[in-house]
């Protein structure tokens, strides 16, 4: 059959007068733009074809001419009209089963044909990699320095999918590093893998555990029995890790050679390569120019893109940097799934906790513990599976939320609800101490629970002192950036000290940062610093979309939220600074204004915050109203709303009749 079908198109090509081609086909009757496609594309396109067919390229020119003079011409025979007839037909019978076999397939469902991704884009075949590979070699040794990794090699030799359970030493070049392992890290991994399945990704962090989400740490979390699970919104029990270990390749230490070795996860078997997980060590160094990293271990590895995704580290008051480490011991910060399961097995038995900070989190900490207190704690079951202190049992637990200014979140929200805030944890059994400054802290002669460590005594400038079985600093991050300075990266001292990135997310070639330790420009609201989930999600995601190939500048207005307690709940948006003006809208129970003989208490359950730079709205927030804030997002992003505008807009919340919370399933 593929004989016939040859035959047919040799007589259809040769012997049809009306679709003859010549035998050697001159470029200029395709034109100067044609010529140059046709000698320059890589592509096999049906150009391509011609040119292979009739070798009729620039650089085959000169052979064939020659060869073809070494022959005789032999004189064109005459048309044969049935020959013609036959060629016709060939070309009406199997020209439709061309057309059938190389019809682009369409998504079931949908009337658009798959999109045929750029050949630099697609994923190569194993026998198609393994060719250009080897072409690709002999040309990248002409032009490239000793030592220097070939692009043309590099992205184009991956290694086929493991088997499952089949070891792999860790390889000296990766396509894609990632420096950190927390939400930015895991979002860019994601991204990557959508554009470029086939590439393998290295994750490098200094955790012990998969990447996992960290906000429910310091809320949801606290009301489940288990350390690694909590109850979403509608009642469903959630991993707080995106993935677990069966989705990675964990890399571990051959007890027998001692080498960095990983095998293929059962998920990922015979499929695409899995993603590639180091955790438990650092980057020590990152060389922008070779292109590589060093490892804690000393190990250098090779890079095409590296996303830098290191985060912060949580500060620490001086006076605690500077205690004995028997009382150190007593004292924590709090940023980790293992900070949060050492403070959760404290609360079981301290008496006295106290929290030191009043922005989102030492409030969200002094909620939370104090919550907890009315009832028996469940069980906790750690991430080793142990259950270090059994059941919990009733108890009073005292906690100590300390200020060093007169109210809670006093840098976002504006003086009348931070205060009224304030007032709300302190409702809920926390003991807040306002404008407060330590100068002191000690042991006491109490003891820490039954015959174990004493206590800690903490002297305030004012001569007060309270005593804390432990202390909580909950006090800010700072962004890690010490591998960044090292590389000589650019430092935003006047942010934070965040990586100074452009629009793209790229701090320099082939170098991206994302998440608390990226400082973008805003074409909104300029250069900024964030330390939210919402940021370095999207920040993830882009900056893994870029690495990929694109080249998208981030736009996105990224939101924060905060649960406070039964009685708050609120949502952000945009710039939010309590020094900058702002205009407040709130719902009211009754409608009817109390008498004037009368003291108005304020209760400010439902409502909008806008906040003003230059008359414009560039910022918002949204007070137990749940669902609504991405039409404030939307407002934000127009850029075009002012003070007048606010009543208006405040009729598109509707925040007289707001959809109730739906609660978590007993």
């Amino acid at each position: 059959m593929a004989a016939l079908i040859r035959h047919s198109v040799g007589l259809w090509a040769s012997k049809l007068p009306l679709l003859r081609l010549p035998q050697r086909p001159s470029l200029s009757l395709l034109g100067t733009t044609t010529q140059h496609r046709l000698r320059t594309s890589t592509v096999p396109t049906f150009s391509r074809i011609i040119q292979r067919a009739y070798a009729s390229s620039a650089h085959h020119d000169h052979d064939h001419d020659h060869g073809r003079h070494q022959q005789s011409k032999a004189p064109e025979e005459p048309y044969d009209q049935t020959e013609q007839i036959l060629a016709f037909g060939s070309f009406l019978v199997f020209g439709s089963i061309f057309t059938y076999l190389s019809w682009t397939p369409v998504k079931a469902g949908s009337s658009q044909p798959y999109k045929l991704l750029p050949r630099e884009d697609r994923p190569l075949r194993t026998t198609e990699s393994a060719a250009l590979a080897s072409s690709s070699s002999s040309n990248a040794d002409e032009t490239q320095s000793p030592g220097e990794p070939s692009p043309a090699i590099t992205t184009i030799t991956a290694e086929p999918p493991l088997p499952e359970g089949e070891t792999r030493p860790l390889a000296g070049y990766y396509k894609y590093v990632l420096v950190g392992a927390g939400t930015a890290s895991y979002h860019a991994l994601r991204a990557i893998k959508s554009s470029d399945p086939q590439a393998e990704i290295l994750v490098i962090g200094h955790e012990e555990v998969p990447p996992y989400s960290r906000p429910q740490l310091s809320k949801e979390m606290w009301q489940s029995p288990s350390s690694t699970t909590f109850r979403n919104a509608s009642g469903q029990e959630v991993s707080v890790f995106y993935k677990d270990r069966g989705a990675y390749a964990i890399v571990e230490s051959d007890p027998e050679s001692g080498e960095m070795v990983y095998k293929c996860p059962p998920a990922s078997a015979g499929r695409v390569p899995p993603p590639i997980l180091l955790l438990g060590h650092r980057v020590t160094k990152l060389d922008i120019e070779k292109q590589q990293i060093t490892l804690d271990t000393d190990r250098v590895v090779q890079y095409g893109k590296v996303l830098l995704a290191t985060g912060g580290t949580p500060r620490e008051l001086p006076l605690v940097r500077d205690l004995p480490p028997h009382l150190r011991a007593q004292t924590s910060t709090f940023r980790t799934l293992a900070d949060y399961e050492a403070l959760e097995k404290e609360s079981r038995v301290a008496r006295q906790i106290v929290v030191i900070g009043g922005g989102f989190l030492g409030s969200e900490l002094a909620c939370t513990l104090a919550q907890r207190t009315s009832s028996p704690s469940p069980p906790l079951t750690t991430t080793t599976g142990a259950s270090p202190s059994g059941p919990g049992k009733p108890h009073r637990l005292q906690v100590t939320q300390v200020l060093s200014g007169s109210t809670v979140l006093n840098r976002v929200l504006p003086r009348y609800l931070s205060r009224w805030t304030t007032e709300q944890i302190a409702d809920l059994g926390v003991d807040v101490l306002r404008h407060k400054e330590i100068t002191r802290i000690s042991e006491t002669e109490s003891l820490h629970g039954p015959g174990s460590t004493p206590k800690l005594s903490i002297e305030f400038k004012d001569g007060a002192v309270v005593e804390a079985d432990h202390i909580v600093q909950a006090i800010g991050i700072d962004p890690d950036v010490a591998l960044a300075r090292q590389a000589g990266l650019e430092i935003d001292a006047g942010r934070g000290g965040g990586i100074v990135v452009n629009a793209e997310l790229e701090a320099r070639r082939n170098v991206y940062v994302a998440g608390d330790a990226a400082s973008y420009y805003d074409t909104l609201l300029g250069r900024r610093r964030l330390e939210h989930y919402d940021n370095a999600a999207q920040m993830g995601h882009l900056a893994g979309k870029n690495m990929a190939g694109e080249s998208n500048p981030y736009t996105h207005q990224p939101l924060f939220w905060s649960d406070l307690g039964p009685a708050i709940s609120f949502e952000a948006v945009g710039k939010v600074d309590a020094r900058m003006p702002t205009a407040s809208v709130w719902a009211r129970d009754e409608p009817t204004p109390a008498p004037a003989t009368e003291a108005l208490t304020e209760d400010y359950k439902r409502g909008i915050v806008f906040y003003l730079e230059d008359n414009h709205i560039v910022g918002m927030v949204v007070w137990n109203l749940p669902g609504k804030i991405e039409l404030a997002r939307q407002v934000v992003l127009r850029g075009e709303f002012k003070y007048k505008h606010v009543q208006g807009l405040t009729r598109m919340f509707n925040i007289h009749q707001v959809e109730p919370k739906r609660e978590p399933e007993a």
